[in-house]
């Protein structure tokens, strides 16, 4: 058994559109590389659109298009369509699974797109940027993390758990244990580490017995994963949704959070100043 580090990276989504969203889609499988176009060709067939919501348009159009204002009224409050009117300029965000739910009004629309930079640029577009996050937590915490998520999330299937056991370092276990662990599966460290590791090492094994001597598919087996166990998970939201997931899992706005979540919270939050965006201390 290992003991992987909790970890967030940002993933910049570029000018290729469609390798984000391969990139992200990915994740799910277990896999970190692939055909692109491929992979976009399978989500599409197999109607998986949600992928698209780690996609994003950005449009910056003058209020002189009467066509594209009755679009805006008529799908401002829909699923995936963000907009903010300021200076008779429209600032629009839209991602690709309501591009692919709206295709004739994002058929019209287009001819607006900007390079995201351009967006990110201007004063307005800087606070409505969506930024994709991949994260390796524990499945528990990325339980709690999607219990606050406006639904863009991609994680990666218990189905594909490495058979000789990930678990992601607790807060409560040092990365100077982890490390004696992971060199010795049988060091001896604390009690209560001991029966935690102990136990988490058993579950993993006899996992491994359920699928590979009884047959037991993977997608069953799974309930003698320890809640530990390591997963990847991918987030993208906007600047004021990740605000209002870092006001709950990182600040406690409504309840103290996890250790964990905290932790995971904490390097999205540094990572977006970083990015030039302002938070308390």
């Amino acid at each position: 058994m290992k003991i992987i580090e909790p970890k967030v990276e940002l993933w910049q989504q570029g000018d290729d559109y469609k390798a984000h969203v391969a990139r992200c889609a990915r994740v799910c499988y277990g896999r970190a590389t692939g055909n692109d176009e491929a992979t976009i060709k399978r989500l599409i067939n197999d109607e998986h659109w949600s992928m698209f919501r780690h996609g994003t348009y950005y449009i910056i159009a003058n209020d002189s298009d009467k066509t594209l204002e009755t679009i805006i009224i008529n799908y401002a409050n829909t699923i995936g369509f963000n907009y903010h009117y300021e200076k008779h300029v429209y600032y629009i965000t839209v991602n690709g699974n309501w591009v692919l739910d709206h295709k004739t009004q994002f058929g019209y629309i287009s001819k607006y797109i900007v390079p995201i930079e351009d967006f990110r640029n201007t004063e307005i577009g800087f606070h409505m940027m969506r930024y994709t996050f991949c994260v390796d937590t524990q499945i528990s915490t990325s339980r709690e993390l999607n219990r606050v998520s406006p639904n863009s999330i991609a994680e990666k299937s218990t189905r594909y758990v490495y058979e000789d056991g990930s678990i992601c370092r607790p807060h409560w276990i040092s990365q100077k244990e982890a490390e004696l662990f992971n060199n010795d599966n049988n060091a001896d460290l604390d009690e209560a580490m001991n029966v935690y590791l102990n136990g988490c090492k058993r579950d993993f094994e006899e996992y491994k017995i359920l699928v590979d001597k009884y047959k037991i598919h993977r997608q069953d087996a799974r309930g003698k994963l320890p809640l530990d166990t390591a997963t990847r998970c991918i987030y993208t939201y906007s600047v004021r949704e990740w605000r209002h997931i870092i006001d709950l899992r990182y600040y406690g706005t409504t309840g103290t959070p996890h250790p964990n979540c905290i932790i995971i919270a904490g390097m999205i939050r540094n990572n977006l100043m970083e990015l030039g965006y302002d938070f308390r201390d």
